[in-house]
């Protein structure tokens, strides 16, 4: 080999491993379209809407069942089929096995390029990511897939060359026993991925997202080069995108994507955005953020025309019609409403706003209910079991361990409401009735709940003492209550419960706080003495939520609720969102409110907050391993399909033909148990659930979705397989990439329907 040659090689290494000040690449592609003009697409002509038209407009859009939407929708479809855009690397053979799905290629003219290592082949500078625009801002996004165990290095590399300070990820790891990311960064301590060394430094988990604080190191940078051979990367991960469709309420999202894009320094580069195709939720997030910046700097929207847009960057950009009707009724919220975060300083200034607060309320207030959302609620059974109107909506509603055949017992006025840290960290529930105060200790003992607030008073009339004596314990089939104590801690009494179990010898510690004089405005520091008290307790035993009581379940046990989430708030970063606590409290227990008083109290409350008040520092930070912890310890029908893929063991998932993982079951995400991306269905030998007894085996293993990468095959639609006793298990494969699991068990008279919000 002739000496130029090495010196050649020798200096090529250097130009790569040694790099300097990573730069962006830049492409060819230059300027922006005008898209925020009128739009003609097949002779017929869409403007911009105007900021103060834009509900109207999307109420057009949603009239005669979304017709509007739909011909916008097929629209953009149809125009993105007729454009062909070349995706020749995609395409590749040897790239081929770095797309996470077949048909979710990157663009050639947008694709981002990889600065290539010596040695490797011109195509191998390859990543499935394209560079997608943002408002007035070329490039000021990345799309990608969630990536894949071959190409953490590649996407490691990207997050350097293209200098990137903010990934957005939105999806869980493993959704519906699904596999859509895998996990790319370091559980904890550092992993090194190729010349990249990753460190996790911080992790702040909240109840929709976590922020993970990631510390990133070059490890062939030149010494002298040393000040830059290292940075801090943001990770904001939306945890609470559903597995099937969108969020129920667009104001947590709103949130997220102005608390994302805004943490981007100015110099920072382009912000990599990802789902697990890198298309749906992406396009969702990117065309959320860019209709947010045209309202602030012109006052008007053009949804349609951007998205149009930005689908020539990357195909399938909001990849469903319920998606891009998502972004509308998003947007319409976000104009509704205006800015919501409130930094601590401004609390005080906005209590005698009266018409803004007035103005606020009308918005919470502002959902009413179907019919539909209170099935349970209104049943003749259960509605003896109501105090009043304040009643669970059927998303919402605690659900207690059902009696076999016995109706309406799995019911119980308590609704679910979110923290700052976890999605179900309260239960808001009525003072018992005489018939319901078993009701009341079964779902304390079925959903683990070791601490109880108590704010209304007791009487000898309607609202009777629904607690043991410590010489009267109360028993029931499966357990026995007995006090252990009751102390007086100033203006509230605390009582010390244990529950044991009559069967096993499992026990639950449970103490409850009364403090019928809640809030005592007199005294506002007493109020937040009280709640760090009781998240004192919380931090000692933090598996299970906070049962909060009032006479009705309604203004009282709500206030707690929303000032205990926004101190951490404030604590947290020093602003506070009353709005959306409000609003998303009354959209689950609507009543909850009754006048705009009620809201200016949360207000005034909050001004007088102890600047370092200590409520962080007893709430532990979850890791997104850790919702497994809010399993119940007698789990209803929902919660053993949720803990381990089974009906009291009967069906079971693992590995299988069809690239099914196999092995024992794994946690990741929002503790969504996993059992590779085949699931195998085996109703076992002698089983007994539902009235499968004397089944024989039935193996069932299902494709669907789309392939693994590299894999040709195709998803099973339905599929039926007949149990030896006549019963019937069918399955279905449905969802936006045709990978979500539905099934149906029918055996003689018994039915049981696992469906998307079950399985």
């Amino acid at each position: 080999m002739a000496p130029w040659c090495g010196w050649m090689r020798k200096c090529f290494h250097a130009a790569y491993y040694y790099l300097d000040d990573p730069q962006p690449c830049q492409g060819s592609q230059a300027g922006l379209i005008d898209w925020e003009g009128p739009s003609d697409v097949g002779g017929e002509v869409r403007c911009p809407v105007p900021v103060a038209d834009f509900a109207k407009h999307v109420a057009q859009l949603h009239a005669d069942g979304d017709i509007g939407f739909s011909k916008e929708y097929e629209a953009i479809q149809g125009e993105a089929l007729n454009d062909e855009y070349p995706s020749e690397n995609s395409q590749h053979p040897e790239n081929k096995g770095k797309n996470r799905y077949l048909n979710v290629i990157a663009y050639d003219h947008s694709r981002v390029h990889l600065r290539q290592v010596p040695g490797q082949k011109k195509h191998l500078d390859y990543i499935n990511a394209n560079f997608i625009d943002g408002y007035q801002k070329p490039r000021a996004f990345i799309g990608t897939q969630g990536p894949l165990p071959g190409t953490f290095d590649c996407f490691w590399r990207m997050i350097w060359e293209q200098r990137v300070a903010v990934i957005v990820m939105i999806t869980n790891l493993v959704e519906r026993g699904r596999r859509k990311c895998d996990m790319y960064w370091p559980k904890d301590g550092t992993e090194t991925y190729g010349i990249v060394q990753v460190r996790l430094v911080k992790e702040d988990v909240m109840a929709t997202y976590t922020v993970r604080t990631l510390h990133i190191k070059h490890l062939k940078m030149k010494k002298k080069k040393q000040s830059q051979q290292e940075k801090i990367v943001y990770q904001y991960h939306y945890t609470n995108w559903p597995d099937h469709g969108t969020p129920d309420h667009p104001l947590p999202v709103i949130n997220f994507v102005k608390k994302s894009t805004t943490a981007n320094p100015p110099d920072g580069g382009p912000i990599v955005v990802h789902c697990s195709a890198g298309v749906g939720r992406t396009g969702t997030f990117i065309v959320l953020d860019a209709m947010l910046k045209q309202i602030e700097a012109k006052g008007t929207l053009n949804v349609f025309g951007f998205l149009r847009y930005i689908r020539a960057q990357r195909n399938y950009l909001v990849q469903t019609e319920e998606q891009y009707i998502f972004i509308h009724d998003a947007l319409v919220e976000a104009i509704d409403s205006g800015e919501t975060n409130i930094k601590a300083d401004a609390i005080g200034g906005l209590v005698n706003h009266l018409d803004y607060i007035d103005g606020q309320y009308k918005l919470i207030i502002s959902y009413q209910p179907k019919e539909i959302n209170l099935t349970s609620s209104l049943k003749p059974v259960n509605a003896i079991k109501n105090r009043s109107s304040l009643v669970p909506l059927e998303g919402s509603r605690v659900h207690l361990t059902p009696k076999p055949g016995v109706e309406g017992s799995d019911y119980i006025n308590a609704t679910w409401l979110h923290g700052f840290r976890r999605l179900r960290d309260f239960i808001v529930t009525q003072h018992p009735l005489i018939e319901t105060f078993k009701d009341f200790w079964q779902m304390v003992w079925d959903h683990n709940a070791q601490t109880v607030v108590l704010l209304s008073s007791v009487d000898n009339m309607s609202f009777l003492q629904f607690w043991p004596n410590e010489s009267e314990p109360i028993e029931s089939d499966y357990y026995r209550i007995r006090l252990v104590s009751e102390t007086s801690e100033g203006d509230y009494i605390v009582r010390s419960f244990v529950i044991q179990s009559i069967q096993d010898d499992y026990e639950l510690n449970v103490k409850m706080f009364e403090n019928p004089a809640w809030p005592d405005m007199n005294n506002t520091r007493s109020i937040f003495d009280f709640v760090l008290r009781v998240h004192e307790r919380c931090s000692e035993y933090r598996n299970g939520p906070i049962v909060v009581v009032d006479r009705y379940g309604g203004f009282q046990a709500c206030q707690f609720c929303c000032i205990s989430s926004l101190a951490m708030q404030l604590e947290y970063d020093r602003t506070a969102n009353i709005y959306t606590y409000a609003k998303l409290y009354h959209n689950r227990r609507p009543g909850i409110w009754t006048s705009y008083d009620d809201i200016r109290q949360i207000y005034r409350i909050l001004s007088y907050m102890p600047p370092d008040l200590g409520l962080l520092r007893c709430t532990e930070l979850r890791t997104e391993f850790d919702d497994a912890a809010m399993m119940t310890a007698t789990p209803d029908l929902y919660s053993k399909i949720c803990s381990n893929g089974s009906i009291n063991n009967q069906l079971t998932g693992g590995g299988g033909a069809g690239g099914g993982g196999g092995g024992t079951p794994d946690t990741m995400g929002n503790g969504t148990t996993t059992h590779g991306n085949a699931p195998t269905m085996q109703p076992p030998s002698g089983a007994t659930t539902n009235n499968m007894a004397n089944a024989q085996p039935v193996h069932m293993t299902m494709g669907g979705g789309p392939p693994p990468a590299g894999v040709q095959g195709v998803g099973v639609a339905a599929t039926a397989t007949t149990l030896q006793n006549g019963g019937t298990v069918i399955v279905k494969m449905n969802g936006e990439d045709n990978d979500e699991l539905s099934v149906v068990v029918a055996t003689g008279n018994h039915h049981l329907n696992l469906d998307h919000n079950q399985s």
